[in-house]
């Protein structure tokens, strides 16, 4: 009787152990790393001078990555997550090999300021960049 008792404790505390060690949790995902061409970024926020600029982003350590949400001056704009290249009257974005993106702004000859940011996602991992670019 005592050996039947010992093998259900011991089937238990094996059972128990298996769910609880393979268990992943949602938003286990490591944060999106980032090479870049870009000197003055802070906090994903980049200043793009009047003359515009071009910039290089590399995911280092995931393999593909997608826009999922772009933002004009505010504006929300539609798109698909198939697209690899947007081009817009004063901006383009390219992802090339599923893991680099290059965002070319045009120089401002506007009187306004000018607004730009773009979502990223991987998987289950979400980032974003945010440009800003001063009137002339």
């Amino acid at each position: 009787m005592k050996t039947g008792n010992l093998f259900k404790i011991l089937l238990l505390i094996i059972f128990a152990t298996t769910f609880v060690a393979c268990e992943i949790e949602d938003g286990d995902w490591e944060a999106m790393k980032w090479e870049t061409n870009v000197s003055n970024i802070n906090k994903n926020k980049i200043e793009v001078p009047n003359k515009g600029g071009v910039y290089g982003f590399k995911c280092t350590n995931y393999k593909s990555f997608w826009i999922y949400a772009l933002s004009e001056n505010g504006e929300y704009l539609s798109i698909s997550y198939e697209d690899k290249k947007i081009e817009r009257e004063w901006y383009s974005i390219k992802i090339d090999d599923g893991s680099t993106m290059t965002v070319s702004i045009l120089s401002n000859s506007s009187d306004d300021n000018r607004t730009l940011k773009i979502g990223i996602q991987a998987g289950n991992v979400f980032d974003s960049f945010l440009f800003e670019q001063n009137k002339n």
